[in-house]
């Protein structure tokens, strides 16, 4: 009998890189994070969902949110290099479903070399990152040369 992570029909056939921009002040990012870890840890096709973070979450709280937790592995990690380290190798490997990670502040090179490693695992990585504010303390985005305030 075939694994799941054999079936067809996947969604993960290549990898990806989503990028996920929160603002520093909102009030509560896990319960924006843990509904849709949730409905991971439940389509992961046999495979991990991969969580990289710097927040300790305790057992109950995944629970309450749905997570089911035997598909889920959270490594924590407090230094942002050894985070993005730690994120390429669980792209890459091709175990994890999805890896959800916050590496910082990323170059394009960077960026780059995790698109790369997501292909190489045919898995999905969604980073999570802090939206940019300018000197006055005002959120800003840029796009296609435009700036929103």
């Amino acid at each position: 009998m075939p694994s799941p992570a054999s079936e067809t029909g996947s969604n993960t056939a290549t990898g990806s890189v989503t990028e996920l921009v929160l603002t520093r002040h909102a009030p509560d990012q896990a319960a924006l994070l843990l509904p849709m870890i949730a409905w991971l840890s439940h389509n992961s096709a046999g495979r991990w969902i991969s969580w990289v973070t710097s927040t300790n979450i305790t057992r109950q709280l995944l629970e309450k949110f749905g997570v089911n937790t035997r598909n889920l592995r959270i490594i924590h990690c407090t230094d942002d290099q050894q985070a993005l380290w730690i994120t390429w190798e669980a792209l890459a490997r091709g175990n994890s479903h999805t890896v959800i990670a916050s590496p910082g502040k990323l170059n394009d090179r960077e960026f780059a070399e995790l698109e790369h490693a997501a292909n190489s695992g045919q898995c999905q990585g969604i980073l999570i990152r802090e939206r940019q504010e300018d000197k006055s303390g005002q959120s800003m985005q840029h796009m296609s040369g435009c700036v929103i305030h």
